[in-house]
């Protein structure tokens, strides 16, 4: 772990716990905050459920300890000189930036500046997440503290620009049945035609949160 890290062999007292709960429990916590905070950015019909956002934050992760710990692990493996250890830091950051397009293109429908700003802020999350764990190795928890917070206030960041009534406005103007997205436009049945689901007659912004 210091050889991945080039941080040298001196860890502070409980180190590895603190990595540790960064990587199990802050990390995923983080990611799922992160794709919330892109729900109305998408382009489809209603905005992203919950639900969506916490398997996009799954997806994200398993790539990332497939796409990046792996690879990254085998760079290493293979070479300890430092032209290897750059290498791998080049590899891992690559892969970051590979998996978060693949997610936000494929699967959050995420287009134009809006994907482009989606693939920056989550490289830069992974980022502020290395040195969280650097910080843990040699500094000790207190810091590590300090790093969770301005991931945090970042995250909310993200949410207060991703969350203004103008970016949510486009999904008043057409309601869609919220499990089979056919438009409701119209419809005082109170059932939506093509699957049968009862709908509200809110508008569909309402009945997707």
């Amino acid at each position: 772990m210091s050889t991945f890290l080039a941080c040298g062999p001196h860890f502070a007292e409980g180190a590895e716990l603190t990595s540790l709960a960064l990587f199990l429990l802050v990390k995923p916590l983080a990611y799922f905050g992160f794709v919330q905070a892109f729900r109305y950015w998408v382009s489809r019909a209603i905005p992203m459920s919950m639900a969506q956002a916490a398997g996009l934050a799954g997806v994200r992760a398993i790539l990332g300890v497939v796409l990046v710990g792996g690879g990254a692990l085998l760079l290493v493996a293979v070479g300890k000189r430092d032209e290897f250890l750059l290498i791998s830091w080049v590899y891992m950051y690559l892969s970051r930036i590979a998996a978060w397009w693949w997610v936000g293109r494929r699967l959050a429908r995420l287009t134009g500046r809006r994907l482009t700003g989606w693939v920056i802020a989550g490289t830069l999350l992974n980022a502020a997440f290395d040195v969280a764990v650097v910080l843990g190795l040699t500094a000790g928890w207190q810091y590590v503290l300090g790093m969770v917070t301005i991931i945090a206030i970042f995250i909310a960041v993200l949410h207060y620009f991703g969350s203004r009534e103008r970016v949510k406005m486009r999904f008043y103007d057409h309601p869609v049945c919220r499990v089979c997205t056919y438009n409701l436009t119209g419809n005082l049945s109170g059932i939506c035609p093509e699957c049968g689901t009862p709908i509200s007659l809110a508008p569909a912004i309402a009945t997707s949160s």
